[in-house]
């Protein structure tokens, strides 16, 4: 059974994600070759100053792609569900509301985490090719956070569809705006390393990932969107 969800999450979510992983090639793509032009462009010196010292990135192309991916994800995901009284189908299957959630949260999750291993494999792979290491794992730790705007715009977005009131999907936006907000904020480098940074980036992605089921649970007592 178990099997069978994982399939039907997949078969949702098959195009959109093939059209994300293009996009994403697409980027990393485009990072290497700006990456490229920048140490063309100026004297390698300067290149290493703004990296090594001011922390830019020649990938900001890959800022707000996780996100929209992420959002774009639970649409095509989730969506459905909501519509035609799909949901109250998927909540009488002869598993546990908790299982079958589990399995589609699982599924555009681990998609979601894929997209950022491969951006993450580019940059570090593309930086290491033009700096020591220790850059290279700088420029890295800065795309850890637009990674993490992704997961929590998934799970955010999972929220907002699974929510039976309007007022709640309001505030669900609301909160879910200002997560991806603060993993897209700005910030010097190696600040995500730092231990209290980590907690709140986990604080906020399990708060995210409770409330689904919280959702889910509401509707099945109002009967709303089943």
């Amino acid at each position: 059974m178990l099997a069978a969800l994982f399939w039907k999450e997949w078969l949702k979510v098959r195009r959109v994600f093939a059209a994300l992983a293009v996009a994403h090639l697409a980027a990393g793509a485009w990072a290497v070759v700006a990456l490229r032009a920048a140490f063309a462009g100026v004297h390698p010196e300067s290149v290493w100053y703004q990296a090594a010292v001011l922390g830019n990135t020649s990938f900001d192309v890959l800022r707000h792609l996780p996100w929209a991916g992420g959002l774009a994800l639970a649409c095509a995901q989730h969506l459905p569900e909501t519509r035609g009284n799909r949901l109250r189908l998927t909540l009488h299957l002869p598993v546990s509301m908790e299982r079958a959630l589990s399995c589609a949260l699982g599924l555009g999750l681990g998609l979601t985490a894929l997209l950022g291993l491969f951006d993450a494999g580019v940059v570090f792979v593309c930086a290491l090719s033009r700096f020591p290491l220790e850059i290279a794992t700088a420029q890295l730790a800065t795309l850890i956070p637009w990674e993490a705007a992704g997961l929590a715009a998934y799970l955010g977005a999972t929220c907002i569809l699974f929510e039976p009131s309007t007022g709640g999907r309001v505030h669900l936006l609301l909160v879910t705006a200002m997560a991806a907000a603060v993993f897209l904020v700005p910030a010097a480098p190696g600040a995500w390393g730092h231990p209290g940074a980590a907690a709140l980036a986990s604080g906020i992605l399990a708060a995210l990932a409770v409330i689904p089921f919280q959702a889910v649970s509401r509707q099945r007592h109002t009967g709303k969107n089943q």
